[in-house]
């Protein structure tokens, strides 16, 4: 690489990098603000609608049961107004046996939320979900079995919220990895270490404790991550950074190297060309490793 009184502006070395940087800093903003390379996603919410969750009134304010409703309503608000490929929503109640409350999965959620007022209304509900009881194997069994039916394309969550724990079969377990369905669980109260297992287990998320703050939980937590763009993101990063280096080759040989540090035109050329080259090897190692640790929190 040559001194010249011409501009670097003026070098194809320069201009075609530039130009490709451009357009990877476009690409990343729009995958940032439009959130694109979201997956399309299937969530089947199991609710804890067993006496325990309220005192002497069903679904009364202020109750377990009563938070649990308002969390389901927070997550359908944000599925219909942040996602243009909205989830597939279904919700079960359970006790002692379960029931749909909302009918098969739709992406409509102001038809989801009508239906789950309804069921909810109707006077029988605490006896069809026998709520004197509380079977979570049976809830992840079901919840699992409604979410086989969706097709291949989509992520399959299963969010469940109960406020005590159980023991979980194995074979419960490994039905819902052998059917690619993440077990996500909410316990409120005292932990359930056979839940914890179960969401480690299929690569989903639990959390327990006294959750007064359900609703943030299922907005910005289960609803973040079941729709993060994440690995996109990471994608346009690097290719960005790939091609800044490219465009950095002229400035570093002439202002770094050559103007700065003194060295000779042959060994600044040299320095700046290999960093280029060192950069477009290394950002895809790490863009690589990065996926592989996402995968624990993004994978379908």
């Amino acid at each position: 690489m040559s001194r010249s009184r011409r501009g670097l502006w003026l070098y194809p070395l320069f201009q075609i990098p530039l130009m490709l940087l451009g357009a990877c800093i476009v690409v990343t903003a729009l995958i940032w603000l439009l959130g694109l390379g979201r997956p399309p996603v299937a969530v089947a919410i199991a609710l804890d609608l067993s006496s325990s969750t309220y005192s002497t009134e069903f679904n009364a304010p202020g109750t377990v049961m009563d938070r649990e409703v308002a969390a389901v309503r927070s997550y359908l608000q944000q599925n219909a107004q942040q996602l243009r490929n909205k989830n597939q929503i279904q919700v079960l109640g359970f006790g002692g046996v379960v029931r749909s409350l909302t009918g098969d999965f739709k992406t409509d959620s102001q038809q989801v939320d009508a239906e789950l007022t309804q069921a909810l209304a109707n006077p029988d509900l605490p006896q069809l979900v026998a709520n004197n009881t509380t079977d979570i194997n049976l809830a992840i069994q079901k919840g699992t079995e409604a979410l086989g039916t969706i097709g291949q394309k989509r992520c399959r969550e299963l969010l469940l919220v109960t406020d005590g724990g159980a023991n979980v079969s194995p074979a419960i377990i490994t039905d819902a990895r052998n059917r690619k369905v993440r077990i996500n669980t909410v316990v409120i109260g005292e932990g359930s270490p056979e839940l914890q297992a179960a969401a480690l287990a299929t690569g989903g998320i639990y959390l327990s404790g006294e959750q007064n703050n359900l609703e943030m939980l299922f907005t910005d937590t289960f609803f973040t991550r079941f729709n993060s763009n994440l690995k996109w993101l990471i994608l346009g990063l690097g290719a960005t950074w790939i091609a800044l280096m490219w465009t950095l080759i002229l400035p570093l040989d002439r202002w770094l190297f050559q103007g700065l540090i003194g060295f000779n035109r042959s060994l600044s050329g040299q320095l700046s060309l290999s960093n280029a080259l060192f950069w477009s090897v290394l950002t895809p190692l790490i863009v690589w490793q990065l996926f592989n640790l996402l995968d624990i929190v993004v994978k379908c």
